[in-house]
């Protein structure tokens, strides 16, 4: 039976999806929407929304209230550019989001209507990261919760009056995420694989090396914040759970390079870390970095594998069995002054994994 219902309607989708996608393998693009719709669907959930419609990377979602719509919007922009913080603006997944109100024709699972339609038209002249509200919305909202600008009146097809759009006041502040295990891997013998300029050979080493990295990161509870080459900076928010993935990373890491001489420089700290748009800083990243370089300048060897932890690393496993597995560096054979300096500041030590014994 068809009815009509009074709807809040949030729209969604990724801007300029089809470039992306003529460059993405069938695998690439299956998981790539998968993990898109349920980003968009946990953040409606937590603020009582729910996607009733999709079509390719849109969504449509249905909310009890225009504040409610409007909030989960802003938090799918701010947490899209939180995880893919220290990619380009060029290279990240951006979105652009619609928010109305009005009748809805509710006749099974199909959904019809001039709202619907509204929708649709604002969308195409919704820029890349914005949120756009209609008039109806916009008199619904609740002004002390989220603020708006006008935009402008415009000629929308298939209504007879000037429709005024607004936007939503997105203020890109920067977002700080507190006590994070800090990981920063690079690959020992990375320049001369790519001074061999053999393709077919690089590629197939990246391919499985980040798919090895998003395993580990999806297993584990981490987070990739940034990739570039044979670098990746990782989070976690378990102690347990990062020296579980960084031991699990240096036994299967073989079974990724064959016979090549490859290995690993790895970095542990602990520490806040600090995104604003698509950039990372603050000191514990910095801290990670060095350490890293301390790793490779004492451990030269191509096919080395090895982990530096910071002290603060360290104490989380005080008093444990954990504890024994970090053994402290010796800095009188570090051969340059600052570096042995900073190690003692850091108070750096080296964490024996499975794979040395």
């Amino acid at each position: 039976m068809a009815h009509y219902r009074i709807t809040v309607i949030l729209k969604t989708d990724i801007v300029d999806s089809t470039p992306r996608l003529a460059e993405q393998t069938q695998a690439e693009m299956g998981l790539q929407k998968r993990q898109h719709r349920q980003f968009i669907s946990e953040t409606a959930i937590q603020h009582r929304g729910s996607i009733f419609d999709e079509e390719g990377d849109a969504y449509w979602i249905e909310f009890p209230s225009v504040t409610d719509a409007v909030l989960a919007a802003m938090e799918m922009h701010q947490s899209l550019r939180t995880m893919q913080a220290g990619k380009g603006e060029r290279q990240r997944l951006a979105i652009r989001t619609v928010v109305t109100v009005g009748d809805i024709l509710h006749q099974g699972h199909d959904t019809m209507g001039m709202t619907m339609s509204l929708t649709a038209r604002i969308e195409k002249i919704t820029p890349p990261d914005e949120i756009y509200l209609s008039h109806g919305a916009w008199l619904a909202l609740n002004k002390a919760e989220v603020q708006t600008s006008f935009v402008d009146e415009f000629h929308i097809k298939g209504f007879t009056e000037l429709e005024k759009v607004y936007k939503v006041a997105q203020k890109h502040k920067t977002r700080v995420i507190l006590d994070q295990y800090i990981v920063f891997v690079g690959v020992r013998g990375w320049v001369s694989l790519t001074k061999s300029n053999n393709i077919e050979l690089i590629e197939d080493f990246l391919s499985k090396y980040d798919d090895m990295m998003c395993e580990l990161c999806e297993n584990y509870g981490g987070v990739i914040r940034n990739a570039i080459g044979d670098e990746y900076l990782l989070t976690f928010t378990e102690a347990k759970s990062v020296l579980i993935a960084v031991e699990k990373l240096c036994r299967t890491w073989r079974t990724i390079i064959g016979n090549r001489k490859l290995g690993l420089s790895i970095a542990i700290h602990k520490g806040n870390i600090n995104i604003l748009r698509s950039y990372l800083y603050g000191e514990a990243i910095m801290t990670t970095i060095f350490l890293q370089q301390l790793n490779t300048s004492i451990q030269s060897a191509k096919d080395e594998i090895s982990v530096i932890a910071s002290g603060k690393v360290k104490d989380k496993f005080n008093g444990t069995d954990q504890e024994r597995r970090f053994q402290a560096l010796e800095l009188d054979k570090i051969k340059r002054q600052y570096i042995r300096d900073n190690a003692r500041e850091y108070d750096a030590f080296r964490f024996i994994v499975e794979s040395d014994r």
